[in-house]
């Protein structure tokens, strides 16, 4: 207990400072003197002046900041006060700022205190009320004691009082743990106390810190697994089950509760290639493989990853989801049913009636025809009429692929991360092969076999896959031609020509021709917000003519005589020669025999019709640059030629 002494040592220590405004060396090195020399710019020591004290909705907003502080001091306060009940103490809990959050002590004291403005929600502010322990406390970030006369302000000296600081997990100031207690009964001890309150404050507000960022991290990776598509599986170095997600007790068909601290190998059974992963300590990317669980084969795609501790995590790719991925990328848009296909002409109505009879019958369907007619378009209503038609639509030109990649392209493969087969893709919809008479030997027989027996596997693989589909093929050759060179197989054009459906050149549906112009109409009247008009006798020179290019030439045509008309009638004037004076398509000569230059000129001026005077196009089309074909024009003169040619 300090003696009389100390508190009159600290008194005359004040006034001989208050009367000279220096004080003796040893005391001159302390934080008091510092303080104090602060304090006579700032305040009076013999008027008390209330600290600033928040209530209402600042205090309220106060305490919410600082909950978790208050939260981790309560139980060490409430402890401590326990433990010196018999002493007339006040314990008070202050944020970084000096503003009181708790306060908990001896009536008699606490009144005492309250009488000076010492209240929940005051501010110890230097400034305000002189030389206290939680200021420099705040000031210092270390252990503070003021003792009596210590303090500044004279209403002060009666109480002895010490601070220490709480620090959080990354070492900021949160706030400050004080005692104050009578002068007279002011032990050395109670910083003590004080300090090692504030130090178990702090470990708490760091435990409570690291309990919170493991529940938001826990939160973050069941929301995560959650929202994954991938199944996820964990096992410890023992090979006990310690994870399964929902979506792995899904794909797999377990339940956790089930398996949780179970052996892996007793619960499923891996292919050859994934154990060698497992024993080898190697992780793995996306591997096409099938497991066994409960008696069940399950089609997967895994992937693994080994970790330092011995754990092993298992990734099961839905293989449903990563198809849809794929068939969103290659997929094509089935637009057209048999209701708007253009089918005017009795040659059309009657194959969309025995289209649909081959749909029923749930065979390949073989669709034949010249380049143009619309085959990938009744393709697309065939699609949109079976029974797969809620799945993708696949189409696959086989002439596009060069021999060499062809199987791969088709196959897929599992190296390099996988690629899944378009018969993969396919599944649960249609797949079109486009021009099948291309299709290489390997892949003829591989089709047949999948025709057969309803399974696929990868180039690289012997893994058997199953796959379901509306198969639809096309060919603008005679495929029985191919067959009998020995180019195509027999058993393979037997399998897929069950339903053979023909579709008839332009020239022979004299209907669907108008059919095709009304709705181009149509489609560019609404596009350009105009009104066209064609003239009988134009009409009649378009339906006479004989498409050879079927379809394609047709829009081709009729585009580039919307976008040439001279105006929104369009007249006899308006058709090109070619189609006024070629019924059949095909150009005409008009002598038997012309030199070299002559047919230079006349094909020249061909293609200027032809393309409109497009010089790209033109070259491109004679086989020549263009800066050779203007220099041919200039050589001939028929720069002003070609221009009343097309104005006439």
């Amino acid at each position: 207990m300090p003696s009389a002494y100390c508190i009159d040592s600290s008194l005359n220590c004040w006034e001989f400072f208050h009367k000279h405004h220096w004080v003796s060396p040893e005391f001159s090195q302390t934080q008091c003197f510092a303080s104090w020399q602060r304090c006579v710019k700032q305040c009076s020591a013999t008027h008390w002046s209330p600290p600033h004290v928040a209530s209402g909705s600042t205090l309220n907003s106060l305490i919410k900041r600082n909950e978790n502080l208050i939260q981790c001091a309560t139980t060490v306060v409430e402890d401590t006060f326990d433990l010196l009940v018999h002493e007339p103490i006040v314990l008070l809990i202050t944020d970084d700022n000096g503003c009181v959050l708790k306060r908990i002590g001896h009536p008699h004291l606490v009144d005492e205190l309250e009488a000076l403005g010492i209240v929940q929600g005051c501010f110890f502010s230097e400034g305000k009320i002189g030389t206290n322990a939680i200021s420099l406390c705040i000031d210092t970030h270390l252990p503070s004691e003021v003792f009596a006369a210590n303090h500044f302000n004279r209403s002060l000296h009666p109480y002895g009082a010490c601070a220490a600081p709480i620090f959080d997990s990354f070492g900021k100031l949160r706030g400050t743990m004080a005692l104050v207690k009578i002068a007279n009964q002011y032990r050395r001890e109670n910083s003590v106390i004080v300090t090692s309150c504030a130090k178990e404050i702090s470990l708490q507000l760091q435990l409570l810190y690291e309990q919170e960022n493991m529940n938001r991290l826990v939160s973050m990776h069941n929301a995560t697994v959650t929202c994954m598509d991938d199944g996820l599986l964990a096992w410890d170095a023992n090979q006990r089950i310690t994870m399964v997600s929902q979506q792995a007790e899904s794909l797999f068909q377990i339940r956790a509760l089930d398996v949780i601290d179970k052996n892996i190998f007793d619960i499923i059974r891996f292919s050859p290639n994934i154990s060698a992963c497992f024993e080898q300590h190697e992780s793995a990317y996306r591997k096409l493989t099938t497991v066994e669980v409960n008696n069940t084969f399950i089609e997967a795609i895994l992937s693994v990853s080994q970790l330092q501790d011995g754990s092993t995590l298992l990734f099961i790719h839905p293989v449903h989801k990563i198809r849809e991925l794929a068939q969103q990328q290659i997929g094509g848009s089935a637009k057209y049913t048999f209701a708007n296909l253009p089918a005017r002409s009795k040659q059309m109505k009657h194959l969309i009636t025995v289209a649909k009879r081959a749909v029923k019958s749930k065979s390949p369907i073989l669709l034949c025809g010249e380049e143009g007619v619309g085959k990938s378009s009744l393709a697309m209503a065939i699609h949109n009429e079976c029974e797969f038609k809620a799945g993708p639509f696949i189409t696959v030109n086989c002439r596009t692929l060069s021999s060499d990649n062809m199987s791969r392209e088709i196959l897929g493969f599992d190296a390099d991360n996988g690629l899944p087969s378009k018969f993969e893709l396919a599944h649960g919809g249609t797949l079109l092969l486009e021009k099948v008479e291309y299709l290489n030997q390997e892949l003829q027989s591989v089709l047949l076999k999948l025709l057969k027996t309803g399974l696929i596997s990868r180039c690289d693989s012997q893994l058997l896959i199953p796959v379901n589909f509306q198969l639809i093929t096309s060919t603008s050759s005679d495929l029985s031609a191919y067959v009998a060179q020995g180019s195509f197989g027999r058993q393979l054009y037997y399998a897929i020509s069950n339903n053979e459906l023909m579709l008839m050149p332009l020239r022979e549906r004299k209907e669907d021709v108008a059919l095709h112009i009304e709705r181009i109409l149509a489609e560019y009247e609404k596009r350009h917000q105009v009104h066209i008009h064609i003239d009988p006798v134009a009409l009649d020179v378009l339906l006479a003519f004989a498409w050879p290019g079927n379809d394609p030439e047709l829009k081709s045509r009729m585009e580039r005589l919307l976008l040439n008309r001279s105006s929104n009638r369009i007249q006899l004037k308006d058709i090109p020669d070619h189609v006024k004076h070629n019924p059949d398509g095909h150009p005409q000569h008009s002598a038997p025999v012309l030199t070299l230059e002559a047919l230079e000129k006349k094909a020249i001026i061909q293609a200027w019709d032809t393309y409109d005077g497009k010089m790209s196009e033109m070259a491109k089309a004679l086989g020549i640059g263009r800066t050779t074909l203007w220099r041919k024009i200039d050589k001939y003169g028929l720069s002003e030629k070609l221009t009343q040619f097309v104005s006439g």
